[in-house]
Formats: C-alpha cells, sequence, structure tokens
C-alpha cells in the first residue's frame, strides 16, 4: 500500500512539474484559432451577417440562419469568465489545410465546448463547421486523475500498473547477476520490454487492446494535452516471466 501512495504521489508531481498548458499551447495554430475566436464571439452576439460571410459555400442552405440560431443559443447572455484552446488539429493537402480547434468556455455556472473547422486555400480561409455542446463541468475537472467513481478494473490497472514494472527492475537485476555465457544484452532487452498492451481510458473506462505492440518496463501512461483523459497502458512482462522460468538452467549451466 506505501508502494502504491508514494507512485501515485510521484507521478502527481512529475505532472505538476511539467507545464503541459504551454507544451499544448506551442502547437496551437495562433492565426487559426483567432479566426475561430472571433468567428465564435460574432456567433455568441447573434450577428449572424457576419457568421454567414465566413462560412463555406457548401454550408449555405435556405434553413442555414435557423440552425445558427439554435447554435447560439448554446450561449448565455453574459460574457464568459475564460476562454481556453483544448484541441487543436490540422491536416495539410496539397489543395487545401484543415484545422479542427477545440474551446471550452467557461461561464459563473455553466460550461461548453464549441468547436470550429477551418478551411484554408491559399489566403482565404472559410469555416465549415462549428458544433457547440454543454458540459456538465469543466474538462479539468471530468478529466482528472481521482478514484472517486471508479471501479474495480481502474484498481485493476493501477495495480498493475506499479506491479509489473517492479516485476521487470527484479527480473533485470536477477538476469544482470546470472552468469549468462552469450548474448544477456538480449536477454536484457527482453525482460525490459512488455509484449501486448492494454491501455484504460481513466475517464470513462474504455479498453483497448494491442496485440502487435511492446511497452518499456511494461507499464505506462500519456495524455494527449492538458485537457485529454489519462490512459493508462500495461503489457504482459513475457521476457522477465520467461528469464526467471530459466534462471535456475542458467545456473546449473554455470556450476558445470
Amino acid at each position: 500500500m506505501n508502494l502504491f501512495r508514494v507512485t501515485v504521489v510521484a507521478l502527481l508531481a512529475l505532472l505538476a512539474a511539467c507545464d503541459q498548458q504551454a507544451l499544448f499551447d506551442k502547437f496551437v495554430p495562433k492565426e487559426e484559432a483567432l479566426i475561430s475566436r472571433q468567428f465564435l464571439t460574432s456567433l455568441a452576439a447573434r450577428d449572424f451577417a457576419a457568421v454567414e460571410q465566413q462560412l463555406d459555400p457548401s454550408l449555405k442552405s435556405p434553413d442555414l440562419r435557423a440552425k445558427l440560431e439554435q447554435v447560439a443559443d448554446q450561449f448565455p447572455m453574459n460574457s464568459p469568465t475564460e476562454v481556453q484552446v483544448v484541441g487543436a488539429n490540422m491536416l495539410t493537402t496539397a489543395q487545401k489545410s484543415t484545422y479542427n480547434l477545440t474551446f471550452q468556455y467557461t461561464y459563473p455556472s455553466k460550461w461548453l465546448l464549441a468547436n470550429v473547422v477551418l478551411q484554408r486555400q491559399g489566403n482565404q480561409v472559410t469555416v465549415a463547421g462549428v458544433h457547440v455542446n454543454p458540459l456538465s463541468d469543466s474538462l479539468q475537472s471530468v478529466n482528472r486523475f481521482t478514484f472517486q467513481g471508479k471501479g474495480i478494473v481502474h484498481f485493476i490497472f493501477v495495480a498493475l500498473a506499479v506491479a509489473i514494472p517492479v516485476f521487470v527492475l527484479y527480473a533485470l537485476v536477477a538476469c544482470i547477476r546470472t552468469p549468462i555465457a552469450r548474448r544477456k544484452w538480449l536477454w536484457v532487452l527482453f525482460i525490459l520490454v512488455g509484449l501486448v498492451q492494454f491501455s484504460l481510458n481513466w475517464t470513462d473506462g474504455a479498453f483497448n487492446i494491442q496485440p502487435l505492440s511492446f511497452l518499456l518496463f511494461g507499464a505506462g501512461f500519456v495524455r494527449a494535452g492538458p485537457f485529454a483523459p489519462y490512459v493508462l497502458t500495461v503489457a504482459l512482462p513475457i521476457g522477465a516471466i520467461v528469464f526467471l522460468a530459466k534462471r535456475g538452467q542458467f545456473a546449473a549451466r554455470n556450476a558445470d
């Protein structure tokens, strides 16, 4: 239990030490983010004339104004206390560049997730899509690392994420200390790498298996950004298991 607490504290300290927001901001296209933000401001202010001028011609239809009004109704009358870029993707082809930008709007008692898709062809930028959806809470709160409300699978994953690296480290030390006549370094590599990855999305519990994959020390976690959910990953320590099963044979050969 003490090892578990130390590991969790170490992970949290590591996350606190790394300025994830600053790193994330470096990958956000500044000009496109500004254009998207201004577009959403016009939409929230119900300036539909300005909004329609920015829309891609493919979106214009007889019921366009009614659709825009439905989206605009999602925004409260008061101004947001904070607007943050929480997602940014870019796809570039020979013909055009597509930017998918997501913003979190924070109000005193409400949160919104607004998504804008921009298309750039030369110097022309148009809005190819917009979606606004309410959130039950901020993404920081929804995707935080907490054990509250988690099930048995979450606890099993955390236990494995702690136990597997410890087991791998034990096998690694044993391998280094064990006399092996040939290619000990291959055994070291085999022990260090876990095979077949099992991943768990900490927020929604989504489970995934990657049969053809490997993972150093057999465990880890990743987060796509400061607002994204944590994904815990463990892998089978097959190398460590096989070595420990054969360790007695290596010792017997050395004794001979």
